[in-house]
């Protein structure tokens, strides 16, 4: 009889796991609200990525780390009716992952995001970047680089700080943090073996991640450790934001840096000190949202692309 009943617990136990992972993924606002993108995607010099429309203007989507371009998905092709819109993976990410390189430098970056610009016709245009997290620090640098071709940036949940020793303090805050970004030994080893697996690695993200949809937590594993390493490196902890920041007001391009209310990713009040200085920058609040804005606010965050509405 004890045995019957241990058995019976230990499938109502194992039954109960996936249902809870159900209603969780079923529920998440990400997943209500994202669905995969329509535009047909290609390969553009050394980035995949996916271009459409033909108005005088460009708006560019830059994706946050580990992940990829589709993270802004079908509501932003809507872009492409008004805008020439591009939407890169980033060197390094997705299904622009390269595993002969050993180093991704910040010019590298740049480099290829100037191929991608010329070859998608964003040179006969004027643009509005938009960038989540990790690529905020990357596009303040590419709208330096033309910085008579951009007129706006927009970054939702950039990793402002500042200082590297600020950055490191608010890593160092969450132990998986520690674990897998500060020990590079220990998130080297496991970023070899997500790589040496990357199906199985990708599953287990979205089986780990009920909150995002499958599709994106599946891309998580498109990257190698050189290419993780250095964007921690270059667009996280040693981002200079304040020179950025003063470069871009100076030439007359407007940033406009968005947080959710519920983000740990930045410092929004540091990033507040800075508009006092800088008279084209902004800084926005949405309440209730989190890191993922680009993913449970597309219609928000594609309303701060044009700069004449």
């Amino acid at each position: 009889m004890k045995s019957s009943i241990r058995s019976a617990l230990a499938a109502a136990t194992v039954a109960a796991v996936p249902a809870f992972w159900m209603a969780r993924h079923s529920l998440s606002p990400a997943v209500r609200t994202w669905t995969r993108p329509s535009l047909p995607p290609d390969t553009r010099g050394p980035l995949f990525a996916r271009v459409g429309g033909d108005g005088d203007r460009a708006v560019v989507l830059l994706h946050g780390l580990v992940s990829s371009g589709d993270v802004f998905g079908a509501a932003y092709d809507e872009l492409a009716a008004t805008h020439r819109l591009v939407v890169p993976d980033l060197l390094g990410f997705g299904r622009s992952m390269d595993v002969s390189r050993s180093a991704f430098s910040i010019d590298d970056h740049l480099d290829a995001l100037d191929q991608l610009a010329d070859r998608t016709g964003l040179f006969e245009r004027r643009w509005t970047i938009g960038a989540h997290s990790m690529s905020s620090a990357l596009a303040l640098r590419w709208a330096a680089r033309h910085e008579h071709r951009v007129d706006q940036v927009v970054c939702w949940g950039a990793p402002v700080y500042p200082s590297p020793d600020a950055a490191l303090a608010r890593i160092s805050g969450s132990a998986m943090a520690r674990l897998f970004v500060l020990d590079t030994g220990w998130a080297e080893q496991v970023c070899a073996v997500s790589c040496r697996h990357r199906t199985a690695a990708g599953w287990l993200t979205a089986a780990s991640e009920p909150t995002l949809p499958v599709h994106i937590a599946r891309s998580v594993a498109l990257h190698t450790w050189p290419a993780y390493r250095d964007a921690m490196r270059h667009f996280v902890i040693e981002a200079d934001w304040q020179g950025q920041l003063n470069r871009l007001d100076d030439s007359g391009v407007s940033v406009e840096l968005v947080w959710g209310t519920n983000d740990k990713v930045g410092d929004s009040d540091f990033a507040s000190t800075l508009t006092s200085a800088n008279a084209n920058t902004t800084v926005t609040l949405v309440p209730g949202a989190d890191h993922h804005l680009p993913l449970t606010h597309p219609a928000l965050c594609r309303d701060h692309l044009d700069p004449e509405t």
